[in-house]
């Protein structure tokens, strides 16, 4: 019975496992990026469709800042 159920388990892990991943990419980073763009330029940037890369760029780069500053302080 391990034998059948255990590729289902792993399957379905792995699809959670994405859906999280997706999740934290599209809402969190990006989220990030866009309010941190919007401040540094004054709402010029990020504009609609067009700046989507450098939106996730920057939420990469605003939270491993983040990171490591907390890391300095601690």
């Amino acid at each position: 019975m391990e034998d059948v159920l255990e590729p289902l388990g792993r399957f379905i892990l792995r699809i959670i496992k994405w859906i999280l991943v997706e999740f934290i990419v599209e809402l969190v980073l990006r989220g990030i990026g866009h309010v941190v763009l919007k401040l540094l330029t004054f709402g010029k940037y990020p504009r609609a469709g067009k700046d989507e890369g450098r939106t996730f760029t920057v939420g990469v780069i605003t939270v491993v800042a983040v990171f490591v500053g907390l890391v300095m302080i601690a």
